[in-house]
């Protein structure tokens, strides 16, 4: 397991257990917390057309006492696009 020390944000990483993606069913006293699943190759719409990607499994868990819904769906919503768009990447390593 993890210790805890006086940390609010909890990031947890399922994704190495297999290629078939995966969730994580975070268990944390963090306020907020992050599992990181796999990466699959599945269907979904692109433009309208139906394409195969490679999609990833996230789990985010929040503290309602602590965090109210609208600024979690925010969050959520924001993450993402900012993976979606592969933030922080240069060109030359993105794969999209």
């Amino acid at each position: 397991m993890f210790k805890l020390l006086g940390g609010t944000v909890a990031v947890s990483s399922v994704g190495m257990f297999g290629p078939a993606g995966g969730w994580g069913v975070p268990v944390s006293p963090a306020t907020l917390s992050i599992t990181v699943g796999g990466l699959a190759t599945k269907p979904c719409y692109v433009d309208g057309r139906l394409q195969a990607r490679e999609l990833l499994d996230l789990t985010i868990s929040v503290d309602h006492a602590v965090i109210d819904g609208a600024p979690a769906a925010r969050f959520a919503r924001r993450l993402s696009e900012l993976i979606g768009d592969c933030a922080g990447l240069e060109e030359g390593e993105r794969t999209r």
